[in-house]
């Protein structure tokens, strides 16, 4: 009697867990809780991701126990400020990250250069956007995400294992182009395509500008996976050298 009440409680507690705020909450293969906490709402970034985010009450949906099971069809958030425009007007979008600049490990230069794709370089965090979402491909100029900014925020290492500082965001300034040639991870061939991490867009943040350090916190991370919405530059932290 007491085994059975033990794990009728265990079971209870299982299926009422909630999700902390901005952790994932579904997806293709997820088996954890897709309640989140009060304030927050689990809404689908994309067949494989679902992201505990602000607005509405707390979830109530039970323990997931299909791994076939998939994620809601994609919807959408505005972020606070969002200006729409290339990236998907607000939208979350499942993103990677990788880093590049002076001292990686494929001999890359100093990033805080006006040589850029765009064209220039922000005093500022900024970072390198793939391809797909660049608007154009080495060699065309400045591509349409020239300029726009986006909020990123880390969730997971490149192994999906929650990272320490899992929700931790930033604001980043697109200056730069992360080519699909020979590039496996920002070589989505459209905006819908995904990367071996099931990501839409890579952003390479500089690491000359920190912005590395700013969003991973911890250099042993290397590749993160999370979440990037497009918001307004108007708050952004540096200005344009050109």
């Amino acid at each position: 009697m007491y085994s059975s009440v033990l794990t009728l409680a265990t079971l209870a507690t299982a299926v009422f867990a909630q999700q902390s705020a901005y952790g994932q909450c579904g997806g293709q293969g997820y088996t954890g809780s897709t309640s989140c906490v009060s304030g927050f709402t689990c809404k689908a970034q994309s067949q494989y991701y679902s992201q505990c985010l602000p607005g509405g009450p707390a979830t109530t949906t039970t323990l997931r126990t299909s791994t076939t099971t998939r994620a809601a069809a994609p919807t959408t958030t505005t972020a606070s400020g969002g200006n729409g425009g290339n990236g998907g007007s607000g939208q979350a979008l499942k993103a990677s990250f990788t880093q590049y600049g002076s001292g990686d490990s494929f001999g890359s230069g100093n990033c805080q250069v006006k040589s850029t794709a765009c064209g220039f370089y922000t005093t500022g965090y900024n970072a390198a956007i793939s391809q797909n979402y660049f608007g154009v491909g080495p060699g065309a100029g400045a591509g349409p995400a020239c300029g726009t900014c986006y909020q990123l925020t880390i969730q997971t290492d490149s192994s999906g294992k929650q990272v320490a500082n899992h929700g931790n965001s930033i604001v980043v300034q697109v200056d730069n182009l992360c080519p699909s040639q020979g590039n496996p991870i920002c070589s989505q061939s459209s905006k819908t395509s995904t990367n071996q991490y099931g990501a839409v867009v890579n952003f390479d943040l500089c690491l000359d500008s920190k912005a590395n350090t700013a969003l991973f916190q911890n250099d042993n991370i290397g590749l993160g996976v999370g979440t990037a919405i497009q918001v307004s530059c108007a708050g952004y932290a540096g200005s344009k050298v050109q």
